[in-house]
């Protein structure tokens, strides 16, 4: 079952109070376990971009790296991608994600901060595209290691251009971000739509 698409993250240009959006996710997942996302913002692209869909399973069961996590971020909501374990601040097990958009790596997300996980997404008008199929499973676990490398590689960057004066917006962190992105575009080019088929929304329930 499949609930209507909900402005969960803003609301007439101002952002819901975080136990609204708790109380509204509760009511989806309890009536159904599935429900639907609109995106906004751009550090997804150009896996997702504002005004994009995504069709969510509520409180997943061991997600995986590659797989895109919907899940509490300050005081707002996040589609970004899991790369793998991460150490918590205050210790215990948490998720490394990242945007695939964004050259660096998201504060460790706690398990409990998780709300689901995408199992298929929309652009505009276009078909629903599946992302559980093997071969968009592989795809996703190729962009979590290309998100991994070049954030390490911006971080290395990032550490000589403050030594060297340039600061976090240093000359050797925009030559990693553009090639960060530059892959990763010609990837999506390329590969996306092989590797996700199209669906229809009804099929996620099987």
């Amino acid at each position: 079952m499949f609930l209507e698409p909900v402005q969960a993250l803003k609301l007439e240009g101002e952002k819901l109070p975080r136990g609204w959006v708790d109380a509204a996710v509760d009511l989806m997942s309890e009536a159904g376990r599935k429900g639907t996302f609109a995106v906004q913002g751009v550090s997804m692209e150009p896996t997702l971009r504002a005004g994009d869909t995504v069709a969510i399973e509520f409180v997943p069961d061991d997600p995986r790296p590659g797989d895109l996590l919907l899940f509490h971020q300050a005081d707002y909501l996040a589609v970004h991608r899991l790369l793998g374990r991460a150490r918590l601040p205050g210790g215990g097990r948490g998720y490394r994600t990242r945007g695939d958009g964004v050259s660096r790596l998201d504060p460790a997300v706690a398990p409990a901060s998780v709300v689901g996980r995408v199992l298929a997404l929309r652009r505009g008008e276009e078909t629903w595209r599946d992302v559980r199929r093997p071969l968009a499973r592989l795809y996703g676990r190729a962009l979590a290691f290309h998100d991994l490398f070049w954030a390490a590689a911006d971080a290395l960057a990032t550490g000589i251009d403050k030594r060297t004066g340039g600061g976090d917006q240093g000359p050797l962190h925009r030559v990693v971000a553009r090639l960060d992105r530059g892959t990763l575009r010609v990837a999506h080019a390329l590969l996306f739509s092989l590797c996700h088929r199209p669906t229809r929304l009804q099929s996620l329930d099987r």
